[in-house]
């Protein structure tokens, strides 16, 4: 229809927007801008799959600081769920903060929200599978870079755990234990929950971190609003909240809704055995959740993607702009006189203007020049 035909002008307009699912959205590097722009001569399916980002160093080292992000992420989790717990000098003291979960969601609400604003310029801040697996499903995220960053993601999981489990000793790490045997090292434990009810509590409350997240964060509109601060605290308070809220519905020994699978494999894959059993609930929900969420995204107006198209070509005239406006206030002009005829030869210290120029030389005369564009300077000979 009319608008779907408006979607294609404007694309055909602004070649040069992506998507790179930051969190905290940031103008695109120059790097960033030549992937855009070579972006055209790649074929549709390339394009839908983001086999055209492969080649950059920028979605590299996006995947670096996702690993690494996660890495940290999950470390610092499970510290401060043990020191919630703190059962010391036995595992039969009650905990230091009771609820736990009321200790655990502020401790992961905080490092949560740090974490996001340390890392989103670089990689967009996930950190989370979920995420990742969510804003694939939307578009905001190219489905190779989406791949690269779950990968990166869980690997970074099992790497934290690792740090943990060397540095913590044993009696420690079962200070989180459950009686069915679960939850070892700050692991996540579902205790006597069935398939079903642990599915439909761990799909809830991810639904809620998907929502706060889009509605905050992946909304043109709302960004604007939030800003690139208040929005990932927002989220991460949205995670402490529904930490404490799932995590103190049963008994003690159930650790709450997950709602993170990197954050719930690391420990579990390091402990292994019977912390694995029914893991896969942790990625099934949560992935539902976002399949779920990408439904409603494509079919209930306003669709947002349109609104991004406009934001980030904005981002990008603007930027080019700031860039050419700064560069007209730095040139210099030199201007020698040769010769009884008036001869004049111009040099101008400047990259982005406009080829044919017209210039005013002395008196009333006027001339018309040529510029021949170099890499460094252009120079106009009369």
């Amino acid at each position: 229809g009319a608008m779907a035909s408006d979607a294609r002008q404007r694309r055909a307009r602004n070649p040069m927007t992506r998507f790179t699912a930051n969190i905290v959205r940031h103008e695109p590097s120059p790097q960033e801008i030549k992937a855009a722009k070579e972006s055209r001569n790649f074929g549709f399916l390339e394009k839908l799959l983001g086999l055209d980002e492969l080649k950059y160093a920028y979605l590299w080292k996006a995947v670096l600081i996702e690993l690494f992000g996660t890495t940290f992420f999950v470390a610092a989790s499970i510290g401060a769920t043990l020191s919630s717990f703190g059962r010391q000098p036995s595992p039969d003291v009650p905990p230091v903060i009771n609820p736990v979960a009321l200790g655990v969601g502020i401790a992961n609400a905080i490092i949560m929200a740090v974490l996001i604003l340390s890392l989103a310029a670089s990689s967009g801040g996930h950190m989370n599978p979920m995420i990742s697996f969510a804003t694939v499903l939307t578009g905001h995220t190219p489905l190779a870079r989406g791949v690269l960053y779950i990968g990166a993601q869980t690997l970074g999981s099992v790497f934290g755990a690792l740090i943990m489990r060397d540095s913590v000793p044993e009696s420690t790490q079962k200070w989180s234990e459950n009686s069915f045997g679960q939850g070892k090292l700050g692991g996540c434990a579902m205790a006597g929950l069935s398939k079903n009810e642990h599915f439909l509590i761990e799909f809830a409350f991810s639904m809620v971190v998907i929502i706060v997240a889009y509605g905050c964060a992946f909304d043109a509109r709302q960004a604007k609003v939030f800003g690139p601060v208040l929005a990932p605290i927002l989220i991460a308070i949205t995670i402490g909240i529904c930490i404490y809220g799932s995590g103190t519905l049963l008994s003690s020994e159930y650790s709450g809704a997950g709602m993170n699978p990197a954050r719930c494999f690391g420990p579990a894959a390091v402990i292994g055995g019977d912390a694995l059993d029914g893991h896969y609930v942790y990625w099934f929900a949560p992935f539902t959740a976002g399949a779920v969420n990408a439904i409603v995204y494509h079919l209930a107006p306003p669709h947002h993607r349109e609104m991004y198209y406009e934001e980030q070509a904005r981002l990008l005239r603007d930027r080019q702009k700031e860039h050419e406006e700064n560069l007209r206030a730095e040139m210099k002009v030199s201007t020698s006189r040769r010769g009884s005829m008036g001869t004049v030869a111009t040099t101008t210290e400047l990259k982005s203007i406009p080829t044919t120029t017209e210039l005013k030389i002395g008196g009333n005369s006027a001339m018309k020049q040529r510029a021949t564009r170099t890499d460094k300077a252009v120079h106009i000979d009369a």
